[in-house]
């Protein structure tokens, strides 16, 4: 459908087990490295056991399934260095720490991003031998863009009236949390920086992996409407609050049908950016 190349279906649950243990590998090594650098600024915790037990959990699985790992260590080793570098140069600064003028959260946050989506590429690219074109980087016709916009203002509207009966019914647990502010207060209210972040570098991450991979991956086990739904359900997942389950899952199903229609992931990054754009841009100046 979109290349040739389809990796497998064990492959792909291997992709989002190995992401979810980096991830969390990711986060542990941030904490303990501001630790140290602002002992005072977070409790110290004792990580040590349960690093090791993610380690070895990770470790184990790239052996017993033979997975590729010399480049996967490789880039690891590069994201470990920018993560030292940041957070050493980095100061406190009205009980935030920033490196430089940028918040230290949001180039964490970023980085967590990145470090998610590096499985996937080591298992498409290194394992199978193929190249980015097999991650839906491929030209799209202008319609799709277009078809994008379409399918992006009915999820708004879906969204909206989900919302809409959410406050009805008095289920405020239920709204979805307010990212683009929350990240626009980290930044210092920098637009640049927040537009960096949310409309550049965690769509193209996110649209790669759970597009570009994720889809692929299923077709070998399921149908497309199925992978669709399975691809939307854990975008939703990944998002963790629960006040995002909904309207994470309405807008995967609108980026998975533009990329399945689309056969490339040009047009979903595109709607994904435009999407994130706007929310910063609302949250900027009207709210």
């Amino acid at each position: 459908m979109y290349s040739s190349i389809k990796w497998d279906f064990l492959d792909t649950i291997l992709a989002i087990v190995l992401s979810t243990l980096l991830v969390i590998l990711g986060s542990i090594f941030i904490e303990t490295l501001i630790e140290l650098k602002f002992p005072e600024k977070v409790k110290v915790n004792n990580n040590v056991y349960f690093s090791f037990l993610i380690s070895s959990i990770t470790i184990f699985i790239i052996k017993k399934f033979s997975l590729p790992y010399k480049n996967l260590v490789t880039w690891l080793f590069m994201w470990v260095i920018l993560l030292i570098i940041f957070i050493n140069l980095s100061v406190k600064k009205n009980n935030n720490i920033y490196f430089y003028d940028f918040s230290l959260e949001i180039i964490c946050s970023s980085l967590l991003t990145i470090l998610f989506l590096l499985p996937a590429i080591n298992l498409s690219i290194i394992k199978y031998k193929t190249n980015f074109n097999s991650l839906g980087f491929q030209k799209a016709k202008i319609k799709y863009f277009s078809m994008g916009i379409y399918y992006w203002i009915t999820c708004l509207i879906i969204v909206g009236l989900w919302g809409w009966l959410l406050e009805i019914l008095k289920l405020d647990f239920l709204l979805p949390p307010n990212t683009a502010k929350e990240v626009l207060i980290l930044a210092f209210e920098n637009i640049f920086i927040t537009i960096i972040l949310v409309s550049i570098i965690v769509p193209i991450c996110e649209e790669v992996f759970f597009r570009g991979f994720l889809i692929k991956g299923l077709e070998r086990k399921f149908n497309l409407k199925i992978c669709l739904l399975i691809s939307s359900g854990i975008f939703s997942i990944f998002h963790i609050h629960i006040g995002s389950l909904f309207p994470t899952f309405i807008l995967g199903i609108c980026l998975g049908l533009l990329y399945i229609k689309s056969k490339s992931i040009y047009p979903s990054i595109f709607i994904h950016s435009v999407h994130n754009f706007f929310a910063v841009i609302i949250n900027k100046f009207y709210l």
